[in-house]
């Protein structure tokens, strides 16, 4: 028996998916074959699904468990089941990738690659595809906008949301490459508290001009103010519990959260001694602080002209700060929203008028509610938004009594202001924001954006710790960007100097520089996003595994050999590279295609970091154990030189999708 599989045109921009396709092609066939005497099918998808890369290469390159489904059907083992199959498929003509296909116990199939082919395959299409290679297109591109950072321009960026800006921006650039259409936006929360608290102690201090970088001077001064309005509200609490004889326990447990206020006070004192004493004394002859600052956000949302002069001025003088830090990690932003344009352009007064009309909501103390339970049970959205069926579901508060709006009305009103310019919205956002994520999409529903729902993709943001310290930007203590990055830049100019000394103080300089932003950047996204990520400096700058720094170093080597090769001659063939360091190397490169676009279709950006550490380790071992410059056999030396240039171009457009910047010494 002889049957043809079409060889036709190899696809040189996937070579390992070119041979997994072969794979599916030539098991589809023999099922074809084998199936003409069973009462039942298997669809194509079913049987493609059944192919996995094994556990060990010793099995193979490619495996299916396809043996296994038919056994259930046909009352056999799955080893005669798998023997049959291989044969059936040896006896194909025609099989351009695949080497050999063999039987094993309990009933596996197990496909070798032809790797002189898919050599020849991969090294070409890097050398004609350049950067280009890898980068497989979508079939269907969708206008996307990606929305992260968003910080409150209250405060410097923090370490831990350095970690939503890090995989927002990733995720841009991995959704461009496949061939989107992709913008990112910084979505401005300027009519919130915090902004507010800020605004209130800045104007008290007569609107100073900032000293030293803008978010930071900025930023101490909402951390004051924000410590000393909690104390004086919190004296206030304790002095109507004792007066009303309510419950001990509230009164102890007000008193405990009192103490640890003013502990973090005396922290902020020593601080910033003269704007804590400046501000206390201001705030002390304010009667009704809480009040104050409820003015500014009421007057704000009604666009006061001296209000909204000065919650803008502000706001933009932290905005400069942020576009500096993130200018500095090599993130930028393709638009910046301002929340209040939402609200005075109408959009949110809309919105709640269509809510309103929907039945779904309902009063509470004067607080416009929005029964989300209701709204859930009413169109079976358990299955549709993958709720819980045992979850019970918070109505959700979208005016305050005095018929200010909260966070999350402004945030539904935002994401259909984004579904105007785009097919796909990904928010990038905390875990601690799940519930009102689900709630948006609830809301969607209610208003009719149906197909809106569907498309809105919450990606969460796991906690981000520093060397195992929790963050509280409200009460002073967090770690800025800013200081991350020059520690570690501090950091990494100490070991290039060690590493290498003679090279000029200002190139060393530069080399520090690009590892230590790259550094940060990988270990962030190495780790995925939804996890807990304890940022570690030893792990962060580790030369020898798993970090920037190791897999720049494998970039530096290539770059070395080039150097001191000077002129490059092509190589005749490509079949010499048989040795097994090389062919572990080659079928690495070979698989970056599948994985990259794994990774951008699955919004995991992870993925191409645990590829581009492992591509680096393969090559760190061809390079201690392959000879090139003193090979006399100038055919291989040529040949391993090809298979250098490959790993180089591929390593430098892992880089660029991941936001790294290679140094070519270290």
């Amino acid at each position: 028996m002889a049957q043809t599989i079409g060889q036709g045109r190899q696809n040189q921009a996937d070579p390992f998916g070119s041979f997994r396709r072969e794979c599916v092609v030539a098991l589809k066939t023999a099922y074809s074959s084998l199936q003409q005497t069973s009462e039942h099918s298997l669809t194509d998808m079913s049987i493609e699904s059944t192919i996995e890369d094994p556990p060990n290469p010793t099995f193979g390159h490619l495996a299916s468990s396809l043996s296994f489904e038919l056994a259930r059907i046909q009352k056999k083992k799955p080893i005669e089941i798998a023997k049959t199959l291989a044969e059936i498929t040896r006896q194909l003509s025609k099989l351009n990738l695949i080497e050999s296909i063999e039987a094993t116990e309990p009933g596996y199939i197990n496909f070798r690659a032809n790797l002189t082919k898919l050599t020849e395959l991969t090294l070409k299409s890097i050398q004609q595809t350049g950067p280009n290679y890898g980068l497989l297109k979508t079939e269907a591109p969708e206008r996307t906008i990606v929305e992260h950072t968003s910080a409150n321009p209250a405060r410097p960026i923090h370490i831990g949301t350095a970690k939503n800006s890090i995989f927002g921006d990733t995720l841009a650039r991995l959704l461009s490459a496949r061939g989107h259409i992709v913008r990112t936006h910084f979505y401005i929360d300027d009519t919130g508290r915090q902004v507010a608290i800020m605004a209130y102690g800045y104007k008290l201090l007569g609107e100073p001009t900032p000293v030293g970088k803008p978010d930071h001077y900025v930023g101490k001064i909402y951390s004051v103010t924000a410590t000393l309005i909690e104390i004086e509200e919190l004296k206030k609490r304790l002095t109507l519990l004792k007066k009303t004889n309510l419950s001990d326990m509230d009164i102890v447990a007000t008193t405990k959260s009192l103490d640890e206020w003013v502990g973090i006070a005396a922290d902020l004192r020593s601080k910033y001694p003269a704007e804590f004493d400046q501000l206390g004394k201001l705030i002390s002859l304010d009667p009704d602080p809480e009040n104050s600052i409820r003015e500014l956000i009421r007057k704000y949302e009604k666009k006061d002209p001296a209000t909204t002069a000065l919650m803008r001025r502000v706001s933009r003088t932290v905005l400069i700060g942020f576009e500096e830090t993130l200018r500095k990690a090599r993130i930028r932003f393709d638009q910046w929203d301002w929340e209040s344009d939402l609200l005075w352009t109408g959009r949110v007064a809309e919105l709640l008028e269509r809510l309103k009309e929907s039945g779904f909501t309902f009063n509470k103390g004067g607080a416009l509610e929005l029964d989300v339970a209701k709204t859930v049970e009413k169109f079976g959205l358990r299955e549709k938004l993958n709720i819980s069926p045992t979850f019970e579901i918070p109505s959700l508060t979208l005016t305050r009594s005095d018929g200010t709006s909260l966070y999350a009305t402004r945030d539904i009103a935002y994401t259909l202001y984004k579904f105007e310019r785009a097919d796909r919205v990904i928010n990038v956002i905390g875990t601690e924001q799940s519930l009102a994520q689900l709630q948006v999409k609830t809301a969607f529903w209610i208003t009719g954006h149906r197909k809106e729902t569907e498309n809105f993709i919450y990606f969460p943001i796991g906690h981000l710790m520093l060397e195992g310290q929790r963050m509280s930007a409200r009460r002073g203590r967090y770690v800025t960007f800013d200081q991350v990055l020059d520690e570690t830049i501090s950091r990494a100019k100490s070991e290039v100097d060690k590493r290498s000394p003679n090279i000029p103080d200002e190139i060393r300089q530069r080399v520090a520089d690009r590892i230590a932003i790259s550094a940060v950047r990988y270990a962030i996204l190495s780790v995925e996003a939804i996890k807990s990520t304890n940022f570690v400096w030893d792990k962060v700058l580790n030369f020898e595994a798993n970090s920037a720094a190791f897999i720049n170093y494998a970039y530096t080597r290539s770059s070395g050999i080039l150097r001191k090769l000077g002129k490059i001659s092509q190589p005749k063939e490509l079949n010499l590279l048989i040795d097994p360091g090389e062919q572990a190397l080659i079928l690495e490169l070979s698989k970056f295609p599948e994985t990259f676009s794994k990774a951008a279709d699955d919004l995991n950006p992870t993925l191409l970091t645990l590829y581009v550490n492992l591509l680096a380790q393969r090559f760190h071992e061809f390079y201690e154990k392959s000879d090139i410059s003193h090979l006399s056999n100038n055919e291989l030396k040529w040949q391993r030189v090809e298979l250098v240039l490959a790993v180089r171009t591929v390593l430098k457009t892992l880089a660029e999708l991941l936001g790294l910047e290679l140094a070519e010494r270290m």
